[in-house]
């Protein structure tokens, strides 16, 4: 099974980090840290263990490395797992050696963005893992420049990647529709425009099922059919064109997916993965 509907995301790059470390640190240092930096002097050298309080998948680890350059060259890493691991009550993560003041300055950073992207992607490996004959879904709520690190997270804790952003594919919904005049020429003008690009078509009701068949989408997305009208949306569109890809959305939460789970292969978009999420408990020990 595809895990993605255009590309996944699955490697991050220290670029992707690198904003919003830039805007973290400026969040948290302003002027310094005056605890610290009143109790301890530079000269003063630790050592951290960065371990797990909760089961749960590690992910975001790439930030490690673009957040030490902020304490230019002050602390070392060594770490003992990569993302996508799966870890448990007391697993060491890693090692943090160096300054003092330096730990204690990236620790809140550190653990924030850790602590929320393993929380997604433990979110993710939960729900994937009871379901492997869906594509389960990411979506874009996301937190605003957080997009590609919330849907790698996603990835490494075994979900499957919607569209990334708005240039990656069309998708047609109902404002779409309304002003477009029909689903018919919506489709229509998206695919003279963007002839190689995929186009999913949102429909809310049986009624439209039989002019978004025939329009020919390469996903039709059902949004808040009720069982009963999935299961008619379905079998129709299985025997009409075995072609279309199957999606469903709308408020989908994992108690709603044995009955989906019916249909092997079919798209379930969850903005669960990503909206409702609570941080992975991990914490940071000066030893």
């Amino acid at each position: 099974m595809d895990r993605a509907y255009t590309k996944a995301v699955t490697s991050l790059q220290p670029s992707d980090f690198q904003p919003l470390v830039d805007l973290a640190w400026l969040e948290d240092l302003p002027a310094g840290d005056i605890t610290s930096e009143s109790l301890f002097s530079t000269d003063e050298q630790a050592k951290a263990r960065l371990f797990s309080k909760s089961n749960g998948v590690i992910c975001g680890l790439g930030v490690v490395p673009v957040l030490l350059a902020k304490t230019n060259g002050k602390l070392k890493w060594a770490g003992e797992k990569n993302d996508g691991d799966k870890i448990e009550y007391g697993t060491t993560i890693g090692f943090l050696h160096g300054e003092l003041l330096s730990i204690l300055k990236i620790e809140r950073i550190l653990l924030n963005f850790l602590q929320y992207l393993s929380g997604i992607a433990t979110n993710a490996n939960l729900v994937s893992s009871k379901f492997p004959q869906l594509m389960v879904l990411d979506t874009r709520k996301t937190l605003p420049g957080y997009r590609k690190l919330a849907k790698y997270a996603v990835y490494q804790g075994g979900g499957c990647n919607h569209r990334l952003n708005l240039s990656d594919m069309a998708m047609i919904k109902d404002n779409h529709v309304a002003k477009a005049g029909s689903i018919q020429s919506a489709v229509e003008k998206i695919r003279e425009n963007h002839p190689t690009k995929k186009i999913e078509l949102e429909i809310d009701s049986l009624e439209q099922l039989p002019s978004a068949i025939e329009s020919k989408p390469d996903i039709l997305l059902l949004d808040n059919f009720s069982d009963d009208d999935t299961k008619k949306a379905i079998e129709t569109i299985q025997k009409s064109n075995k072609r279309i890809q199957i999606e469903c959305s709308g408020g989908i939460t994992p108690d709603k997916l044995d009955y989906l789970s019916q249909w092997k292969g079919i798209g379930v978009s969850m903005g669960y993965l990503t909206h409702t999420v609570q941080f992975l408990d991990l914490s940071l020990e000066i030893l």
